[in-house]
């Protein structure tokens, strides 16, 4: 009886340590108003298609999920009325989940809120090679004050 005590607390801790994991994950992606003290305004997929507010001179990043190994990768695609409002700062940035082959990861866009305005903060999941629709899209409102 003792083995079935213990392998039953340990499915439970790892069962609750995932569930722990993920509410971190979708908490970290929740987005609110920038603020220059508390560092950039962060976005998530769970903040596809909100607005937000932020002032001149603010960062943005979305960090949302991706693989390079499919080809597949995360770009702005902003218009050039948005992109005179928000401009992206480098190139978007990749860290792995794993260093298995073939794993996923998640990519970091940086944007910076140069003019006051309202914007459309857009980024397409693409493979830059084909002349396809995107297999993913994120979008956010964003309004610079």
């Amino acid at each position: 009886m003792g083995r079935r005590v213990w392998y039953a607390r340990g499915i439970a801790a790892a069962v609750l340590l995932m569930i722990l994991a993920l509410v971190a994950i979708t908490s970290a992606g929740c987005g609110s108003a920038a603020d220059a003290a508390s560092g950039p305004l962060k976005l998530g997929e769970a903040d596809n298609g909100k607005a937000y507010t932020v002032k001149v001179g603010d960062t943005i990043e979305v960090i949302i999920l991706g693989n390079v190994t499919t080809g597949f990768g995360w770009a702005a695609a902003l218009a050039a009325k948005d992109a005179a409002l928000i401009e992206q700062v480098g190139e978007p940035a990749y860290a792995p989940d794993s260093t298995l082959i073939g794993s996923g990861g998640t990519f970091t866009l940086t944007f910076k809120a140069v003019a006051k305005g309202e914007a459309l903060l857009k980024l397409v999941y693409v493979r830059p090679w084909e002349s396809v629709a995107p297999e993913k899209t994120f979008s956010a409102t964003v309004t610079v004050e």
